[in-house]
């Protein structure tokens, strides 16, 4: 089911009016954006030199602190392309300028290597966003460095 909200918006030309009742709200609502960005994703091991076939990538959106899982597979090229709609219907919604959109969370994961996370990916209509990630491998009895980065919002969006 898709999620609406109100946009409030001025027009010099119509009566406003306050909205007392849901059959009436229709009339200002916001639909879920239905278009699609990409993600590229390139993930290599040994400092570039091979591609990390034996990893697993988790795409996952998070609502209400929950971490729900969209797609996991295991890339066995590099680019590998993956198509994911603006605003999931599971993750939570974010207001953006022009239209409502879901930001995206990665894990890359390969056994003997530290753990990749990416928080806050935005996509755009018809799109193709690239990211490059080498693993780095585990060093014994170092401490966990798990590679975290995280994409700031824009200022105009509204965060729920």
């Amino acid at each position: 089911m898709s999620s609406y909200k109100i946009k409030k918006y001025y027009n010099k030309n119509r009566t406003h009016r306050n909205f007392d009742t849901h059959k009436d709200a229709h009339k200002n609502e916001v639909p879920v954006n239905r278009e699609f960005g990409y993600i590229e994703i390139y993930i290599t091991k040994n400092l570039g030199t091979e591609a990390a076939t034996d990893s697993e990538l988790t795409i996952y959106v998070t609502n209400n602190g929950d971490k729900i899982p969209v797609t996991v597979l295991s890339p066995t090229q590099n680019p590998t392309l993956i198509k994911l709609p603006i605003a999931h219907p599971s993750g939570a919604l974010v207001e953006g300028p022009e239209y409502l959109f879901t930001p995206y969370n990665l894990t890359i994961e390969s056994e003997g290597y530290y753990r990749v996370i990416t928080q806050n990916i935005r996509l755009f209509p018809n799109i193709k966003s690239t990211f490059f990630y080498n693993l780095n491998e585990i060093v014994a009895g170092e401490p966990n460095r798990e590679e975290i980065t995280v994409i700031p919002a824009h200022p105009r969006d509204i965060v729920p």
